[in-house]
């Protein structure tokens, strides 16, 4: 009986549960990689199906594309929903949802409208050739706008610092004409009582006490405009600084004047003092005499012009001796302005001072009334928070600045400017004036990113100011230029200061600030009808004389007809190019969401999100490997 031996069969066995072990693994890895491959792109489709539900009033109106939602939790469900679909299918990478959270989500709103902005880079592109043209133009007028705003700071401190001199100024004259009035009174009082004159010396002291009482409340008034200058020397010290090398040393040459003006009140008003106690005292003696007059003149009428003459003769000794003791701190002071001129240079700063725009706005154009609420809007809730966007100006010297992760380069702060003129109005430009689907919340929108008012008026009032100062700064540099014009402001400035050389030099600046808004209200009256103005002068577009300025005859000359310069919309780049980004940003948003209301009443731009990325936690099980459950992450990003 032959015996059969099984050994190959066993080892072959063997090795094929080895070689199937082997081949299910490697199927299982595969699967798996597959597995993680699938859900991957299940996630992003989910993910992208989800963006694809973006606003479609906001892209249509203003080319913005962003995903509008009202929780979170809203966002995670429409995810869930559109991943789902992929998890129900039957094959072979079976998975369930566990959990998914998001952990990136960027709004329209955060870190200053950052995202906002690369959103309008993004469309902004496509319109370059119509907006830009060639860009080699752009670092120019960024420089040129620069330098603007260095010698509008210089025209701010220039003025500023001008009016509280001045104001010290006409407080010490107050002062010394007191003094000097007081002297006067003194005299006279001191004549009619050697003349025994009741009549005249009653009138008289009773002059002089009006002017020894109001004394006190002159110095006061003094001391305050020391005050005024004091703070103003320091907040203006701490906070401007100039780029532009003229501009720099003028600030510098401002400062020094100042400084000298404020150590100079500083030994005159303890002179001041002095001569208060010193007048405090000669009141008492003035007070008794005008009494002892009193009783004299009750007594004469008493005893019917009985009183012997000796008892009169020592009387008026008395007084005269009273009198006599009554010191006045008087001294003849070499400085006394020229009232008249100091008259005209106060009637022009107050004109200053007032409302403008009924000066600038062409007399046949009716201003808009529109009003809005600010309240809630975007610029209400995170206008004031510090959302770390750098500064419009940081990088233009060519250094770096403060330019951090949201940074823009030079041409893509312009370009995003170049947008709000692309789809929003102002008050020379109204592409969609009547159009029933262009409602719009205010007509003057520019205006309103610029200045940020609650009403059309407002905002336009706010940007003939600004452009007041721009025009205003570009003139100053002009005047600073021309010799002969500043020959003039220094003789009036010398007339004005009596010769005091620090107040001379502050109150030539002052004037020619004021020269220089007089005739930056003819330029801005140009801009405002249509016209253009060249951004600098020279000696053959320069139309206000000082005289004329003085007596405000300027304000008769007519708007000129100019063809060339820059127009009102040229200069409205200029002070957006200026603004802070956070407040455009924020604005921008204002006007987006008042006017998409008019189509969809809730909606909310703060509600809008230009990025999202959500982590997605699953679990799977092993078709070819005897194991439970393993988890696995998938995380989705999308952004517009």
């Amino acid at each position: 009986m032959q015996r059969l031996r099984g050994e190959i069969t066993v080892f072959l066995s063997l090795i094929l549960v080895c070689v199937f072990s082997l081949m299910m693994g490697l199927l299982e890895s595969a699967r798996t990689a597959g597995a993680r491959l699938y859900l991957q792109m299940a996630a992003d489709s989910a993910l992208f199906s989800v963006m694809s539900q973006y606003n479609r009033n906001l892209w249509d109106r203003y080319r913005l594309l962003f995903l509008e939602y009202e929780a979170e939790e809203d966002l995670l469900a429409s995810f869930e929903q559109y991943l789902g679909f992929y998890l129900e299918q039957d094959q072979f990478y079976p998975a369930r949802l566990e959990a998914a959270e998001i952990t990136e989500l960027v709004k329209a709103g955060d870190a200053g409208g950052a995202f906002l902005e690369q959103e309008i880079l993004s469309y902004i592109q496509y319109r370059l050739p119509e907006v830009a043209g060639d860009l080699a133009g752009i670092a120019k007028e960024a420089e040129e706008a620069a330098k603007a705003g260095d010698f509008q700071m210089l025209l701010t401190v220039c003025r500023q610092t001008g009016e509280r001199t001045k104001g010290l100024e006409k407080a010490r004259m107050e002062l010394e004409q007191s003094l000097e009035a007081m002297e006067h009174a003194r005299e006279k009082t001191e004549k009619a009582a050697e003349e025994e004159n009741m009549g005249a010396f009653q009138r008289y002291a009773e002059e002089l006490k009006k002017e020894m009482k109001q004394f006190p409340d002159l110095l006061e008034e003094y001391e305050s405009e020391m005050e005024r200058l004091s703070d103003y020397r320091k907040t203006e010290q701490e906070n401007t600084a100039a780029k532009d090398a003229q501009a720099s040393a003028l600030l510098e040459q401002e400062r020094t004047a100042v400084d000298q003006v404020a150590a100079s009140a500083a030994e005159e008003l303890e002179r001041y003092r002095n001569a208060k106690q010193e007048l405090l005292a000669g009141m008492e003696y003035l007070e008794e005499a005008i009494n002892l007059a009193k009783s004299k003149e009750e007594n004469d009428e008493d005893e019917d012009g009985g009183e012997e003459e000796a008892d009169e003769e020592a009387a008026w000794e008395e007084i005269q001796s009273l009198v006599g003791a009554i010191q006045i701190p008087f001294t003849e002071s070499s400085r006394k302005p020229d009232k008249e001129k100091m008259a005209a240079l106060d009637r022009l700063e107050a004109f200053f001072q007032k409302d403008l725009l009924d000066y600038v706005i062409p007399a046949d154009r009716e201003v808009s009334g529109r009003n809005v609420n600010l309240s809630g809007c975007p610029s209400d809730r995170f206008g004031g928070q510090d959302t770390s966007l750098s500064s419009p100006l940081d990088g233009l010297d060519g250094s770096e600045g403060s330019l951090g992760e949201n940074a823009l380069s030079l041409a893509e702060q312009i370009l995003v400017n170049e947008y709000v003129f692309l789809f929003f109005d102002s008050f020379l430009f109204q592409r969609k004036e009547g159009d029933p689907e262009w409602e719009q919340e205010l007509l003057y929108e520019q205006e309103y990113i610029l200045c940020g008012e609650a009403g059309d008026r407002d905002n336009l009032k706010e940007t003939a100011v600004k452009l007041l100062a721009v025009r205003g700064a570009l003139n100053l540099f002009y005047l600073l230029g021309a010799q002969d014009k500043k020959a003039q402001a220094d003789a009036l400035a010398a007339a004005v200061s009596a010769g005091y050389a620090p107040v001379q030099f502050i109150l030539s600046f002052f004037i020619l600030t004021l020269w220089a808004l007089g005739e930056a209200v003819l330029d801005v009256r140009e801009l405002f009808s249509g016209g253009k103005t060249v951004f600098w002068k020279t000696d053959q577009e320069w139309r206000t004389e000082l005289d004329s300025l003085l007596s405000l005859a300027f304000l008769d000359a007519e708007a000129g007809e100019n063809e060339t310069g820059k127009d009102y919309t040229d200069y409205l780049r200029i002070l957006l190019f200026l603004q802070d980004r956070n407040q455009r940003n924020y604005r921008l948003m204002d006007v987006i969401q008042w006017n998409l209301r008019h189509k969809q009443e809730d909606f909310s731009i703060l509600s809008c999100a230009g990025k999202l990325e959500i982590a997605s936690r699953l679990r799977q099980k092993h078709l070819f490997l005897v194991q439970n459950e393993y988890e696995i992450e998938i995380s989705a990003a999308g952004a517009y």
